[in-house]
């Protein structure tokens, strides 16, 4: 199963979305490769400060297009599940993970600039679904705050780009940011509502993509 964290836009919640969910599916006992695709290396980065008696998975930096078409398919025959951190801004290599997926999640916070800015990318993942119509794609919700009336506006305008919005959302929660700082998923930080948001979003991808 190759599962892609992307969208074009910056501080999106690509990263976030795809450490947390490594760790999620490794604490659900598979085998996870990380790919980190952009050449900013947050995801690589998170995994230097990450403490030596936490759950294992692996991670590889491949910020180039051709090289991760080619070798994609080898690592599916070494791990059970590869999560795929997109890079902003990088075409190809987005193209390519597209491509290359099983499963697309795109975040989006609740801000228009957000949901413009996701209409290419939704039509570049509709063009690759005429070619491969096994592939998934859904939006998440990120930073989320049901006390704001935005959040439900942009939901709204989400459902009419004609993808699937997740039923679960990531909070407007520092511990997204405090438990990264320290190598750690939240499912491994003392945040007891974002644990809830993560594994109710791993369960949901689960009986999504059959895993």
């Amino acid at each position: 199963m190759i599962i892609s964290s992307l969208n074009l836009k910056g501080g999106s919640g690509k990263t976030t979305l795809a450490t947390n969910l490594a760790v999620g599916f490794a604490k659900k006992g598979h085998k996870v490769l990380l790919i980190d695709t952009d050449k900013q290396g947050s995801a690589l980065r998170w995994i230097g400060e990450r403490p030596e008696d936490c759950c294992k998975l692996n991670i590889i930096s491949l910020p180039d297009a051709a090289a991760l078409k080619k070798q994609v398919n080898d690592f599916m025959e070494v791990y059970d599940l590869i999560m795929i951190d997109g890079a902003p801004q990088t075409d190809l290599l987005a193209t390519v993970a597209i491509g290359v997926s099983d499963i697309i999640l795109l975040p989006v916070t609740p801000s228009p600039y957000d949901v413009w800015a996701t209409e290419v990318m939704v039509e570049r993942i509709k063009q690759a679904q005429a070619i491969r119509q096994e592939i998934k794609a859904y939006f998440i919700i990120n930073r989320y705050s049901d006390r704001t009336l935005l959040a439900q506006e942009v939901k709204e305008a989400l459902e009419n780009l004609d993808m699937p919005v997740l039923e679960s959302k990531l909070g407007n929660r520092v511990a997204y940011a405090d438990s990264a700082l320290q190598g750690l998923s939240v499912l491994e930080w003392n945040n007891e509502k974002a644990k809830n948001e993560i594994d109710f979003l791993v369960n949901e991808i689960i009986k999504l993509g059959d895993i």
